[in-house]
């Protein structure tokens, strides 16, 4: 009697697939050495609700000089309205509080988004107005305008470059304040649990004389209920 040997598949993969992991291993302990740097992680919910509703929850800390130092942490609900494939409204409340000593501020934003694909490429594009408040402090106002690109590189991975650009909002004048550059990996572990690591280049206080520059670093997780 004779028996065929079964051999396991072996599934063709790209030099893409692997280039941006290892681009982004790579690349991290190279910008890590720069003087301002955080890390920011966070823990997410999200929950679909009757008449294209969904609730989200985020919970995230950050964290200064090389994961030593304590500098805020925030709580966000969020509803949103999907109002056909690919738009959607958001109205976010955030609570943030910081390592200075009663120092607590409170935001509500208002905004959309809205998602093109074109596989196996995505296109999305958001804009936001938010005010900040802050007790005894006036309030600020800013308009936020965020650009991603992402790629699909199968079921699982989708890495992805986004731009972000952010406008003080008053009665004077609309100058670029601050503006963000990133790039990261989502990895989708089953249907309902994801993770994403990314990097941003932070550049704030473009008004001003002297512009800070951070380098951050993240580590995000979502649950979908």
């Amino acid at each position: 009697m004779w028996y065929t040997l079964r051999l396991p598949k072996v599934y063709k993969t790209t030099g893409l697939q692997y280039k941006w992991p290892l681009s982004l291993c790579l690349f991290i302990p190279c910008v890590y050495g720069a003087d301002d740097n955080e890390f920011w992680t966070s823990v997410s919910f999200e929950k679909k609700l009757p008449y294209s509703l969904k609730l989200e929850f985020e919970q995230e800390l950050r964290l200064l000089d090389q994961l030593s130092t304590f500098k805020q942490t925030f709580s966000e609900l969020s509803l949103s309205y999907k109002v056909f494939d690919g738009l959607i409204l958001q109205v976010p409340y955030r609570y943030s509080t910081y390592k200075e000593q009663d120092k607590v501020k409170q935001r509500l934003s208002i905004g959309g988004s809205y998602k093109y694909s074109f596989k196996p490429v995505s296109l999305k594009y958001r804009a936001r107005i938010q005010r900040t408040f802050e007790k005894k402090e006036p309030s600020e106002d800013m308009i936020r305008n965020k650009c991603t690109v992402d790629y699909k590189m199968n079921k699982s991975i989708k890495p992805y470059i986004s731009t972000e650009i952010f406008f003080p909002f008053n009665e004077d004048s609309v100058q670029l304040d601050e503006y963000r550059m990133s790039f990261g990996l989502t990895v989708d572990i089953n249907k309902k649990n994801s993770m994403k690591i990314f990097y941003i280049f932070k550049k704030e206080d473009l008004t001003e004389s002297d512009t800070n520059v951070t380098n951050i670093f993240g580590l995000s997780y979502s649950l979908k209920l």
